[in-house]
């Protein structure tokens, strides 16, 4: 029941985040167009989110974490359908706005993957810093 009410609270809390980025955000023009790779850059930092995160970064770790919190409530395979399928709804929105990202799908699939197959012998996490996004591979050896 409190892991019940946690979810609750996370959706809420995604939602109302979701409802306070569309007032700001790119008016919907009625066309559906895919985002220019020359203007889906890998390391966009929007200021006006109060996370200042490269946007790639961010869809990887909500995915990351959504998944493995979905995971323990649902079958891991399920919970990773119902986030692909909510981040590509996310980008069919998007695309009536500034244009849908397939970086952002990718980033999204390599969340999820990443959250689904990791374990206490490896696991792959999405870091930044100023410069660059790297993925991270983390290997457990034990002698």
């Amino acid at each position: 029941m409190k892991f019940k009410i946690i979810v609750l609270v996370l959706i809420s809390v995604i939602l109302f985040s979701y409802g306070k980025a569309l007032s700001w955000n790119y008016p919907k023009d009625g066309r559906f167009k895919q985002l220019p790779p020359h203007r889906d850059s890998w390391f966009y930092t929007d200021q006006r989110w109060d996370i200042k995160a490269p946007d790639k970064w961010q869809h990887f770790t909500g995915i990351y974490i959504s998944q493995k919190i979905l995971s323990k409530s649902y079958n891991k395979y399920l919970s990773g359908a119902i986030l692909l399928s909510l981040g590509i709804l996310k980008e069919w929105e998007d695309a009536y706005r500034e244009g849908w990202s397939a970086r952002d799908i990718f980033v999204d699939i390599l969340g999820i993957t990443s959250a689904t197959f990791d374990n206490h012998k490896y696991k792959v996490l999405c870091l930044y810093d100023q410069e660059k996004i790297t993925l991270n591979l983390y290997l457990s050896l034990n002698f």
